[in-house]
Formats: C-alpha cells, sequence, structure tokens
C-alpha cells in the first residue's frame, strides 16, 4: 500500500508546475540577495498568493504549482518594485501562464529609483551650507514628495525619486549675513516660471544648480493660551516646521518668507482626563509679526449622522470611515477607522472624508462645513471639510441600490485575456477624478465585475501601459460609461495597448 501510495505522490509531483528564476541589479546585472518575490494566481486558478526571498545568489523558486496564470511582483529597499512584464513604470505586470508540468524559469532586473543632485549657490556662486532644498512633483496644486539638506560645500542630492517630472526649490534661509527667499530652479520665485525636470530611474540628474535670491525674511512669534509648553508647528507649501513652546506659551520660528501659513499646536493628553488639546490656524503672513495668538481646545468631536434614503437611520457598524488630513505641503497617509457609536474625534483642519460602506450599499450625499475651494464633487469621493470648532456634524447618505458593471476583456485575437488589469474611474461633472480609480483583474476566462457603484460617470480601461497613478484616464481607448442605479450594466473591452 505504501508503495502504491509513494508512486501515486510521484505522478502528483511530475505534473505540477514550477516558476524559478534570478533576481539582479538592472545596471550591473549583480544578484540581489533579499529580494521579496511575492506570487498572486490570477482568479480561477486554485491556489493561494505565496512569497519568498531570494537568497544569496539572487534565487527564488515556487514549486507544487498547479497550472494557470499568475502575477508576479518584486520588491526590495532601495530599488524601484517592478512587476514582472510591466511595460512601465507603476502599469500592472503581465500575467505568467505555466502548464502542468511545466517550469518557467525568469530573470527580473530591478531599476533604482532616480535622483536630482546639484548646489545651492550664493550671488558668488560660492555653496551655501545647510540650506534645504524640496522637490515637487508637476501638479496642479504642487505636490511636496522629497527634501535635502546641502552639505558644507552647498551639495545636495534628493533620492528615492519616481519617473516624473519634478520642480526643485530652495526653502527660505536666514545667515548671519543676510537671508534668502524660496526660490525655483532656474533662479525664479514663482512656480509658473519655474524649469521642470525630467527624473527617470537608474539615472541621477545632475548640476541642478539653484542660486536662491536674497531678500528680507519675516519673523514669526507668538503665545499659546492658556500657557503651557506644547509643539507648535508652522506649515508652508515648502514643508513644515515644529517648535516648541516655552513654560509660558512663547514660542518662535525661524525667520520665513511671505505668504500662505497654517498654524498647529498640540499639546499631551491630561494625566488625569485623557483630555487632548489642540488648534489650528491658517493665516497670510506680510510682515514681521509677534502677536499670534494660538487658543489650545479640546480636539473637535465629529458627529456622523448616517441616513438611508428614506431618511431611517444607517447602523454605523455598516461603514468604514476612510480619513486623510491635509494641509499646504500635501495629503497624509488614508487612515481606516471605526466609528465609536457615531463620533470620531480627529486633530483640528483641513480633512479628506469618505465612507467604506458594506457590500450592497454607495454613498448617495454628502453634507458638512466644508473648506474654502474644497471638493464639491460626487459624495461617493473625498470630501473636504474643514474641522475648526470644538464640534462638528457631517451628514452622509446611504442606498441599497448600487450599479454594477461586468464583462469580458478580449485580446487582438478576439480571445479572452486572463489577468487582463481593467481600471474604472469615477468624474464628476467638471471632469475630475473623485477619487483613485477602482482596479480589478479578469479571471481565468476573462471576465471582469465591479460591485457597489453610485450612479454617475466612469472611464473603464483594460491595458497592460496603463501607470497607475495617472490621472485622469484620458486614453481614447477608455470608454465613457453612465452608470444607473440599480443597473448591472455590460460592456466587454478590448485590450488597449498603449495610451
Amino acid at each position: 500500500m505504501r508503495r502504491w501510495l509513494l508512486i501515486a505522490l510521484g505522478a502528483g509531483s511530475l505534473q505540477a508546475a514550477a516558476i524559478r528564476g534570478t533576481v539582479v541589479e538592472n545596471q550591473t546585472g549583480r544578484p540581489l540577495a533579499r529580494a521579496l518575490v511575492v506570487l498572486e494566481p490570477v482568479s480561477g486558478v486554485a491556489e493561494r498568493t505565496a512569497s519568498t526571498r531570494t537568497n544569496q545568489f539572487g534565487t527564488f523558486e515556487f514549486s507544487g504549482l498547479p497550472g494557470g496564470a499568475y502575477l508576479m511582483a518584486v520588491s526590495r529597499p532601495g530599488f524601484a518594485p517592478v512587476n514582472y512584464g510591466q511595460k512601465r513604470w507603476r502599469a500592472s505586470g503581465i500575467p505568467i501562464v505555466v502548464q502542468a508540468g511545466e517550469s518557467k524559469v525568469l530573470n527580473i532586473p530591478l531599476p533604482r529609483f532616480g535622483s536630482i543632485a546639484g548646489t545651492v549657490l550664493d550671488e558668488s556662486d560660492v555653496g551655501l551650507p545647510e540650506h534645504d532644498v524640496v522637490a515637487y512633483r508637476v501638479a496642479r496644486p504642487l505636490e511636496l514628495v522629497a527634501r535635502s539638506r546641502s552639505d558644507e560645500r552647498g551639495r545636495y542630492r534628493i533620492a528615492g525619486l519616481e519617473p516624473g517630472k519634478y520642480y526643485i526649490r530652495t526653502v527660505a534661509r536666514q545667515y548671519e549675513d543676510g537671508g534668502y527667499l524660496p526660490t525655483f530652479y532656474r533662479d525664479t520665485l514663482r512656480a509658473d516660471d519655474a524649469t521642470s525636470i525630467e527624473v527617470t530611474l537608474d539615472q541621477q540628474t545632475d548640476d541642478i544648480n539653484i542660486r536662491p535670491l536674497a531678500g528680507n525674511l519675516l519673523s514669526l512669534s507668538g503665545q499659546i493660551y492658556p500657557p503651557a509648553q506644547v509643539n507648535v508647528t508652522l506649515v508652508s507649501d515648502t514643508g513644515a516646521e515644529t517648535t516648541a513652546s516655552n513654560a509660558s506659551g512663547n514660542f518662535y520660528f525661524n525667520p520665513t518668507s511671505s505668504g500662505q501659513y497654517e498654524l498647529y499646536a498640540q499639546g499631551p493628553a491630561d494625566p488625569r482626563t485623557g483630555v487632548i488639546q489642540a488648534a489650528y490656524q491658517p493665516m497670510v503672513v506680510n510682515r514681521d509679526r509677534s502677536d499670534i495668538r494660538v487658543e489650545l481646545r479640546p480636539l473637535p468631536d465629529v458627529q456622523f449622522v448616517l441616513k438611508d434614503s428614506q431618511g431611517q437611520p444607517v447602523d454605523a457598524r455598516m461603514v468604514l470611515v476612510l480619513a486623510r488630513r491635509k494641509d499646504l505641503a500635501g495629503t497624509g497617509k488614508t487612515q481606516t477607522l471605526q466609528l465609536a457609536g457615531d463620533r470620531l474625534q480627529f486633530l483640528p483642519g483641513r480633512w479628506d472624508l469618505a465612507l467604506a460602506p458594506v457590500p450592497g450599499y454607495f454613498v448617495a450625499g454628502f453634507s458638512g462645513t466644508r473648506s474654502q475651494g474644497g471638493n464639491t464633487g460626487r459624495a461617493d469621493g473625498w470630501n473636504e471639510v474643514l474641522l475648526a470648532g470644538t464640534s462638528e456634524t457631517v451628514h452622509f447618505q446611504l442606498s441599497a441600490m448600487p450599479g454594477a458593471v461586468h464583462g469580458m476583456v478580449t485580446g487582438s485575437s478576439h480571445q479572452p485575456v486572463a489577468g487582463a488589469p481593467v481600471y474604472l474611474e469615477a468624474y464628476d461633472q467638471a471632469a475630475r477624478r473623485v477619487k483613485d480609480p477602482q482596479v480589478t483583474r479578469t479571471d481565468a476566462q476573462g471576465q471582469y465585475q465591479f460591485t457597489d457603484l453610485a450612479p454617475g460617470s466612469y472611464r473603464l480601461l483594460s491595458s497592460f501601459d496603463v501607470e497607475v497613478s495617472d490621472a485622469p484616464l484620458e486614453s481614447t481607448k477608455a470608454k465613457i460609461l453612465r452608470v444607473q442605479q440599480a443597473q448591472d450594466l455590460e460592456q466587454d473591452l478590448d485590450l488597449a495597448d498603449g495610451r
């Protein structure tokens, strides 16, 4: 009996597939140890996602696999992550198809991120030491992505940059013999007049030298009320500076330039009550200020009123709250929060709020204290609010009649494509993206599906060439859809080969 069992097991292993290979540094071809390799089966393959790390020779192996289509992602600190077969940065990978008993051998090069380097120079072309330099992704509004500081010779290097276009800008700096204003490359105060720098993987763009313009800087100081030792942060579009007030509540910032700012203060939790006090104050600075008064208050208590389309209360356990803080320096990471009853506490300031309801529902309406210039688009996307008082109320309406989209993706030979990425982007009347695109993959039969959709306009596209970060999906090959309430729309797609 044991003999027959061994024979059966041996026959089974002969039919199993395997995927193995080597991860190397893109520029040198040297093997990369400890790279993380993740193998994900396309829907319809009876296998779970698996991961492994390369050994000292850069090799990896996944054995005992059932035949089918798989997606592979490779990453290692200091290198740009790669989806196997991707055609451009941040594009989706191409499925690896293996038959029963087949073994695939792969070679996967990992590129490094791009970088920008140069020198911060004074009027005599002498390097300025300890001068902060920031990089913005070219966008509207500008997106601050990285920061560096010049060395004793004025040289700086900003590393870890994704491919794309960037503006480089110095930060205001006061030296003993004078001050320098925030200045873009090349030598301008305005972003509209700045020169952008193209960054590519594995490449360093050198000689991006900046000569910050000399000018008078402004002093900013004030007092916390009631007097307390707390952290005080001044935020502008060049970043943030944090200082601590003294026992009398007095605080001081380094000299800065004129412009728009946001001031935040936050104290520790009261050891007796656990209450945290904080403050938020937007301001325009165009002169020296020593009269800034910051009043600490308990954190804003935000009540979430949830109702259905008939005006009946909705159980708070049916939703998760998505929140991300916004300031002049950019947008923070998304937090996923569970409501405590019907309330949550937030630090004061500007926030984006959204709901993630349980399956079978979508967000149909929103109202709240919107910040000036905040998004007024679709309720199922991000909703910007200003939390400035001690209590706020936001209203969300949910509907149990969502729409859906499904269909098949076919290739140039009109055959179903397994593992093809499908992107669905919601947009408002101004053609602006209202939230990050939804992404799914076709199953082994080339079928895809999106459910729980709010009524409205969408762009739909299937392609291996789309960069996930692109906004919006402007490809002429994208389908324009209008999803209706409770409608399951069928839309077959041709696999697009480019933008």
